[in-house]
């Protein structure tokens, strides 16, 4: 009865979870680097090429077109360049990487182990309260790469290794044509490090181990042949790799990595939370005999062991970069936490502590909404404090009766505050957010301009939401042009045209741009 009771709350959860990273995900503006990534995809629509990125008509260096493809993609599924389109792959993504967790713990570890990691990741909270709202290329690139981790486990245990090459390569040459050179070295050492522990190095001199090389090598090599065709791969490369290095220690001085060496950690913890609270239960001596009782907790400590270290020893490197291995951070406490009896008590009265003053503040919290300045409005903010009160207590007077489920409790806040989050905060982004200052302005050129040809003038730089917004009212993407043409629109420092008259004025970091038409 009681593990019936539980696969419902786990379902109830499950679907309540889902409707909080979809609730409100298009409604505040596109900012940050979701217009760059955006109109990198409307460029390559527009040129009819989808081999070679471009920014403003130039070659665009930085990133691989795996994830513009993506974008474009969505934006043709959901009709057209919206904030929802370009969040949608986000969120796929978390979910993908959820289904994963779920069938991995399932079949390998026991039901309860499948349904709760699936729920901890998402819930992690700096993903689920910032990067899971955005259109940007981390949690596409986390998913392609734990399917990669996913792959070399399941088929190395099932015995199928030509399998196992095959799939952890495909998807290596993905997340390579996704993010660049990271891919490799989370390939070589997932590969080299499980294979070592496995004693099975005799597989890296196989057909099949040869067939992966070639699945990868005719991917990633032919995209770069055809990319040849237009550009010298050569600048391609070299800027890839300039882009990785800095964030290694010699671009980043040793005092920087020091200070990184002790945060890091923390930060990944704080990161974590309120699920990775878990890791309580992996504070034991004995924790390595746990990991060695079962197959996936070897893999999931060695695989985060060996790729996590590259970038705490790299200054610049962000937690973002690593939010593939977080499921194997979270897996390790919650195996913790199933053998909990195992330990002293004090790490269940703390852990139990901690969750009920988080379910207790949803609770106190909901309350304070209507008192909220930048809410007052919100017409609905009186019912949603009072409902967000009412479950909040039921949520604590559960807790508070049943302490067996403690995590499942903690979990289920987490979604409520996500969802409270999603009828308030994002509402509020998107009525005061300063992007729609940028909304105004490329309506405000649009109007000036009409169907006239429009420029960025050598260097000019304005606000890329602007230049989103712009892009999307115009049907046609903004290019920079070194020449003049007369009749044309350029966005430029006034002195560049001094016998043209300002038509409007654009401050943007520390400068003021203006619009002037060259006649």
């Amino acid at each position: 009865m009681r593990q019936y009771t539980n696969m419902r709350i786990h379902i109830l959860v499950a679907l309540l979870a889902l409707l909080s990273l979809f609730l409100n995900l298009g409604m505040q503006p596109v900012y940050l680097e979701e217009p760059r990534r955006a109109t990198i995809a409307m460029e390559m629509e527009e040129n009819g090429n989808f081999i070679v990125p471009t920014q403003f008509g130039e070659f665009y260096y930085k990133k691989p077109p795996v994830f513009n493809w993506v974008i474009w993609a969505s934006a043709r599924l959901t009709g057209g360049y919206t904030g929802w389109a370009l969040r949608l792959p986000t969120v796929v993504s978390v979910i993908l990487t959820s289904l994963l967790l779920f069938g991995l713990g399932r079949r390998y570890v026991n039901p309860e182990f499948g349904w709760l990691s699936a729920l901890l990741f998402p819930i992690s909270g700096g993903l689920y309260f910032y990067f899971s709202l955005l259109g940007e290329i981390d949690l596409f690139y986390t998913f392609v790469t734990f399917a990669g981790f996913a792959a070399l486990f399941h088929f190395q245990q099932q015995g199928r290794y030509g399998l196992m090459f095959l799939a952890t390569y495909a998807l290596a040459a993905v997340g390579t044509l996704t993010k660049g050179p990271p891919s490799l070295l989370f390939l070589g050492l997932s590969v080299l490090v499980w294979l070592w522990w496995e004693g099975e190095w005799k597989r890296l001199f196989s057909l099949a181990h040869l067939a992966g090389i070639l699945v990868y090598g005719a991917l990633v090599g032919g995209y770069l042949l055809a990319y040849h065709q237009y550009n010298d791969v050569g600048n391609y490369l070299q800027m890839m790799a300039e882009e990785s290095g800095e964030r290694t220690v010699a671009e980043n001085g040793l005092l920087r990595l020091f200070g990184h060496f002790f945060l890091f950690p923390l930060h990944i913890v704080k990161d974590l939370l309120p699920g990775g609270l878990v890791l309580l239960f992996a504070i034991r001596r004995d924790l390595r005999s746990l990991l060695l009782r079962n197959k996936l907790l070897t893999f999931a400590a060695l695989m985060f062991l060996a790729n996590v270290l590259p970038y705490w020893a790299s200054p610049g490197a962000r937690l973002r970069y690593i939010y593939m291995l977080y499921p194997f951070l979270l897996m390790i406490g919650l195996y913790g936490w199933q053998h909990r009896e195992e330990v002293k008590a004090w790490r269940f009265r703390v852990f139990r502590a901690l969750s009920g003053i988080l379910i207790g503040g949803l609770a106190l919290g909901s309350l304070a909404l209507p008192f909220v300045p930048g809410l007052d409005f919100l017409n609905y903010r009186w019912p949603l404090a009072l409902g967000g009160f009412l479950a909040g207590a039921a949520l604590f007077y559960a807790y508070f009766r049943q302490p067996q489920r403690t995590l499942l409790f903690l979990i289920l806040a987490t979604v409520a505050g996500r969802l409270l989050f999603g009828l308030t905060v994002l509402p509020q982004r998107a009525h005061d957010s300063g992007a729609r200052e940028g909304i105004e302005t490329a309506y405000t050129i649009n109007e000036i301009v009409g169907d006239a040809p429009l420029y960025l003038y050598q260097d000019a730089r304005i606000s890329f939401t602007t230049i989103f917004y712009l892009n999307q009212i115009r049907e046609k993407t903004l290019r920079r042009n070194e020449e003049l043409e007369a009749g044309s629109y350029y966005i430029a420092l006034p002195e560049q045209f001094p016998g043209e008259k300002v038509l409007y004025e654009i401050p943007y970091d520390g400068d003021v741009y203006g619009v002037m038409k060259y006649e």
